[in-house]
């Protein structure tokens, strides 16, 4: 059990699971920091974009850190709105990476409103895959966009598609340092009753009803660490940590990798896609890097 002055979980970028003692209820809380920002750093997205997708980020991550085997976990969204597509991967490893795609000149229409996820993506799905790599065959799940934001979609997906009764809270802060530098933090935490406890609707109630009261300010507070958020709500209920995850941004966008890419592509289309310089420039959705190649090193490949 959490002692109440212990700093249990103070990482950002990690997730710390958690379970009540006398409840058949358990869960994961997550801490974003530096791997965040970096995630939606990397294109300058525009705030309501940024807020979409890290929610996405969050998502991910709370859903892919409770697989039993190697694999990954992707939430995507697709709407015909100005945002059209939020996509975020997870593998078990804890690398993460996300990304979105989105019209500036539709999206600037919205601009000075509060928007919510029906503005920003309209009609849609939100799809959450599950990749066992060569174990098993993937799994997809899907449910149609609904609610204010994507938390509201993801909880359509445990209902329709695990039958788990589940509580999921999600949400991305922009926070002012002391040397006046910006950055992007996020917090989110899930809480599910245990598979085959039949007949706990009262102690679920209970569970819930304390979950409901986590605020977005105390999920994105970087001076409150997972462990105490988690005493104050569930203290008189022995709540158990267990060891957590470190999260870090992984994207596969490697010179070898995005060669082998450009390599099975004609020759044809390696001469359109050369530049002014002779060289072909490949850019990275994801982490937005560029990289540059020869068009002889691809056809050699």
């Amino acid at each position: 059990m959490i002692p109440e002055a212990q700093n249990v979980g103070t990482e950002d970028d990690s997730v710390l699971p958690f379970a009540l003692e006398a409840r058949p209820v358990r869960g994961r809380m997550v801490r974003l920091g530096p791997v965040l920002n970096e995630i939606l750093g990397a294109h300058d997205y525009p705030e309501p974009v940024a807020c979409l997708l890290g929610e996405a980020v969050l998502i991910a991550i709370l859903a892919g850190s409770s697989l039993k085997f190697d694999g990954r976990l992707t939430v995507q969204a697709s709407g015909d709105g100005p945002v059209s597509l939020v996509l975020a991967n997870f593998s078990t490893t804890g690398g993460v990476r996300g990304y979105a795609r989105f019209d500036q000149d539709a999206l600037a229409k919205l601009a000075g409103r509060n928007v919510d996820l029906g503005q920003l993506m309209g009609k849609g799905r939100f799809a959450l895959t599950i990749d066992p790599g060569e174990a098993a065959e993937r799994y997809q799940g899907v449910t149609p966009l609904s609610g204010a934001n994507l938390t509201t979609s993801a909880l359509g997906y445990f209902t329709s598609s695990e039958q788990v009764p589940t509580r999921l809270n999600a949400n991305i802060a922009r926070l002012t340092g002391p040397d006046g530098v910006q950055s992007w933090r996020g917090g989110g935490a899930i809480m599910q009753l245990i598979a085959g406890q039949n007949g706990d609707d009262e102690d679920w109630e209970y569970a819930s009803a304390l979950f409901e009261t986590i605020s977005a300010d105390e999920l994105t507070d970087p001076q409150l660490v997972a462990g105490t958020l988690l005493y104050r709500l569930f203290h008189e209920d022995g709540v158990r940590v267990f060891d957590p995850l470190s999260v870090h941004k992984r994207c596969p966008c490697t010179p070898d990798y995005l060669r082998s890419v450009l390599s099975q592509f004609p020759k044809e289309e390696h001469d359109d896609m050369t530049e002014v310089d002779g060289r072909i420039r490949m850019t990275c959705a994801f982490c937005s890097k560029d990289f540059f190649f020869n068009p002889e090193e691809i056809s050699s490949t």
